[in-house]
Parts: C-alpha cells; structure tokens; sequence
C-alpha cells in the first residue's frame, strides 16, 4: 500500500463521513419500520453486486483477505461519503448558477454530473495508486464500480426517505415507490458510469508500452463517457417522452459498453499469469522473495511470453 495516497483516502473519508450524515438527518422524521426497510434495501443492493463482482475475474486477487476488505470499504466509503461530501460544496452553487443562467433545462445535468463523476474519479485514482496490488486496467473498472456502488447506495437511501415523507398515504409506500423506481429506471447507473470511468483511468495508470498523451486521452475519454451519459441522464425535457427515450438511449450505450468491456477483460484477467507485485523497492536479490505472484493453475510452459493485458498478438492495442 502506497502510505502517502492511503492516508490521503481515509482522511478525506473520515472528515466527510460527519457532513454526509447530515444529508441524512431526514431519517429522524420516519418511523423506525421505515428507516429498517430502507436499509434492508440498501444492504440488498450493496451485497448482491459485491457478491456478483467479487466472482468475477475482474477482482483483485490480494494475497490477504484483510486487504480486500480494505480495498472494497474504501471504494465504498470514497462513493458514499467523500463523494457525497464534495457534491455538497458544488452542486448547490451550481444550481444556483444554472439558475441565473435560466438553463433549466440542463440544470440538474450540471448540478448531478459535473460534481458527481469528478469526485468519484478522483477517488478511483487515489483508490488505485494506495494499493500496489492494483496494476491492472480492469482493477480499475472494479474500483470503480464499487465506489460508484457506494454513492449509489447512500442516494438511494436518501430518495427513498424523501420519498416516504411526500407520499400522502404512508411512509412505506413512498419507500417501496422510490426504491422501485431507482431500481427499475436505469439500476446500477452510477455503479457502471464510475466503471467506466476506472476502467479508461486504469488503462491510462497500468498499459504497457504507451505515450503520456495516449495515457492522458484515453482516461479523459473514458471519464467523458461517463459525465455524457450523466448529463443525459439527467436532463429536464418538458415534454416525458422526450425523457423516456433519452433515458432507453442512454441505457443502450451504457449497459451495451459494460458488457463489452466485461468481455474483453474476462478472459485476459482470468488467465493473467503475469500479476505480481512488490511492498516496496527492490534493492537486492534477496528481496526478490517479497514479490507476491499468486499461483495460478493455467501457468504457462517456461520459455512462453505472456502477452501484455489487453494487447494482441503484435502488441496493438484491443481496448473496447
């Protein structure tokens, strides 16, 4: 673990985790059977998409368990708390610029997607540079797929109280109608945009054999991705249809893109015999015992070269 960037990431967290509660101070206004309900939704959602990507190829393979549950708490907590702490500081200001811009109808594009994907990118970024057994692209596409996972949940516990407390006829209703529709209407939406995200930004920390300005396109393109299916997202058409049909446009893009990306890293992780990584510097060759390379049961005769992640068979790039 990089200690600089680790304690940089449990900082940022501890001193946001106060600011985002009070977000949730609306939990005070609902009866208990309520706040139990939201959470039981919540830990459903958190737990069933660990538990799905955690038995992909796609998640770090760590010699000890302790630091996965490392890895994955503060992916989580990044999503949840620091990110939702820095969305307080910059969506209310832009709202309010929106507003004197008369722009209403990207308002809430700008007020959600800018703050939004830019904190949760950065996380991504720290996230992979204070761990050392993360140094492939696709630990970066599961990176932040949890972190986008964790401010996913924390909205979804919010909407669903506000939800409770506007529904005329009880709480539970209103829970179980906001809940229904944020698990309906585009499910997983900030868990794969911030993937998406970690992916371009994985590419960019961990490919082989590429130029600065290829590293920096191509984790800028792949963080645009995700702030323009956001900002789409959330546009406010006066007319529904308008809203439905960017919402089906948008969801092609976004769940069509996750697929590929999931298939093309899919076999190159699962049969990566070339992961290893050291604690720190290498100064002699008795050190070289502190390289842990995790036994892999496909391991290649001697004398074979394993290709580079993501690289076919001249060395060019197979990035989706």
């Amino acid at each position: 673990m990089n200690r600089l960037f680790s304690i940089t990431v449990w900082t940022i967290i501890v001193v946001s985790i106060p600011v985002t509660l009070m977000t949730m101070a609306i939990f005070a206004f609902l009866d208990a059977s309520v706040i139990g309900l939201s959470l039981l939704f919540a830990a459903l959602y958190l737990g069933i998409v660990w538990w799905a990507l955690s038995k992909t190829p796609l998640w770090p393979r760590f010699a000890k368990k302790s630091t996965t549950f490392s890895w994955a708490i503060a992916s989580l907590l990044w999503g949840g708390f620091a990110c939702m702490g820095m969305v307080m500081l910059f969506a209310l200001p832009m709202m309010d610029l929106m507003e004197k811009l008369e722009w209403d109808l990207v308002a809430m594009s700008w007020a959600g997607a800018y703050p939004e994907e830019v904190a949760k990118a950065f996380g991504v970024v720290l996230i992979l540079m204070a761990y050392r057994q993360l140094n492939r692209p696709w630990h970066g596409f599961a990176t932040g797929a949890l972190v986008g996972l964790g401010f996913e949940v924390i909205e979804n516990l919010v909407y669903g109280a506000t939800g409770a407390l506007l529904d005329a006829n009880a709480d539970i209703d209103g829970v179980l109608m906001m809940w229904g529709y944020r698990s309906i209407a585009g499910p997983l939406i900030h868990t794969l945009l911030t993937a998406f995200a970690g992916y371009g930004i994985g590419l960019a920390l961990f490919y082989a054999n590429e130029s600065k300005k290829w590293r920096i396109f191509t984790a800028a393109k792949w963080i645009f991705l995700a702030f323009a299916l956001h900002f789409a997202w959330n546009i406010q058409w006066e007319n529904p249809w308008y809203s439905i049909v960017t919402m089906v446009i948008v969801c092609i893009i976004m769940y069509g893109q996750a697929i590929n990306i999931v298939h093309a890293s899919w076999s190159v992780a699962r049969d990566d015999v070339s992961y290893a990584y050291a604690p720190g510097i290498i100064t002699s060759t008795k050190e070289l015992a502190l390289i842990d390379a995790p036994m892999h049961p496909q391991t290649p005769a001697t004398g074979e070269l394993e290709a580079r992640p993501g690289a076919g068979e001249n060395g060019e790039s197979k990035e989706p």
